[in-house]
């Protein structure tokens, strides 16, 4: 039966001998688990079956548990249920609340589509030619005119526009479904 475990909890809390029962854990640990994952949660059914469940898994692996740090262990498990827990209560109030966020924080929203958008534009620039990208970031970032990067980097303006109407053509290939989901959401 699993009664006995040779553990190294803490010293000052359980018998001194090297071995704690279940029991001993339980009436030990439940009450601070039970605190912080209610804490958390600010409900006490879900703080308590979390508490309960991290005891069900340490009954299920007590045979496994030597040379461990119980108490360490506990707070882990329970922790990582409780962000679980959280997670789901998240999502489900997110589906129960509709999702819809542009309803309620247009501002957060507009912020939160220009960082995508500003995004996308970048990875869209990061994968142009070498060339292609130098000169777009020259024209674009730095405000250089097209004889100035012609002449800085030994080429025709003729090239200069081609480069930056390759690049501009691209970014609006890359950004145009990102716009027309944009477009929609300010509608």
């Amino acid at each position: 039966m699993k009664t006995n475990i040779k553990a190294y909890p803490e010293p000052s809390t359980l018998p001194q001998e090297g071995s704690v029962t279940f029991d001993q854990v339980y009436a030990l640990y439940w009450k601070p688990l039970y605190r912080t994952a209610l804490r958390i949660l600010n409900d006490e059914q879900i703080a308590e079956d979390i508490v309960q469940d991290t005891f069900v898994r340490l009954w299920e692996h007590w045979d496994t548990m030597i040379h461990i740090n119980i108490k360490g262990w506990l707070f882990t498990t329970s922790y990582r249920l409780v962000l679980k827990s959280l997670k789901q209560l998240k999502s489900h109030e997110s589906i129960d609340k509709g999702n819809f966020p542009s309803l309620f924080a247009p501002e957060a929203d507009a912020s939160l589509h220009l960082r995508q958008l500003q995004k996308q534009v970048d990875t869209c620039i990061d994968s142009l030619p070498e060339k292609c990208r130098k000169v777009y970031t020259m024209s674009r970032n730095e405000y250089l005119s097209v004889k100035c990067i012609a002449l800085e980097l030994g080429i025709s303006p003729k090239t200069v526009e081609g480069h930056v109407t390759v690049a501009l053509k691209r970014i609006r290939e890359s950004i145009g479904a990102v716009i027309a989901v944009l477009f929609t959401c300010f509608l």
